[in-house]
């Protein structure tokens, strides 16, 4: 039937469809959606929820309530010096540490004259040899005994901003 119209009137039928197409595909985004049934998951028990965690009782957070976590004047717990620590933690404070993996280094800074010292597990520093260096905190020995020396404890506290 297509083929008896004129191919003038066939072109303009052509052109036709294709305008209806082009519309609709320019429409297609503002169509409104089918609407679909909703799917629930298959409800089971409430004793397959999983359990909540329990807290620790109150008493555990005291410390938090009686140094304010936004508060100017916060200050950690003062911590017990080991023996032979004083000295030494006076004199010198940790500042830094890097582990790169078997590679450990100390970042340590006279507390008086600002002078900085990087220190590997060995090292001396006025009788006082490198034992170890953890993960937050260098050990020393001397035949006085044992220091640790932690980050952010001994020495002057940090300057104010």
């Amino acid at each position: 039937m297509i083929a008896a119209l004129p191919a003038m009137h066939r072109r303009t039928l052509a052109l036709a469809a294709a305008n209806v197409v082009a519309a609709a595909l320019v429409l297609w985004p503002w169509l409104p959606e089918r609407a679909h049934p909703p799917r629930f998951p298959e409800t089971h028990g409430v004793a397959d929820a999983p359990a909540l965690a329990r807290l620790p009782p109150p008493a555990t957070f005291a410390a938090t309530a009686q140094r304010p976590l936004f508060s100017p004047s916060r200050r950690p717990p003062a911590m017990a010096a080991q023996p032979g620590t004083s000295a030494l933690a006076g004199r010198y404070r940790l500042q830094g540490l890097v582990i790169a993996g078997k590679a450990r280094r100390a970042l340590v800074a006279d507390v008086a004259g600002g002078r900085k010292l990087e220190l590997g597990e060995g090292d001396a520093i006025e009788g006082w040899v490198v034992k170890r260096i953890e993960r937050d905190a260098v050990v020393l020995v001397s035949p006085a005994g044992e220091a640790t020396l932690t980050l952010g404890a001994g020495g002057v506290p940090p300057a104010k901003p």
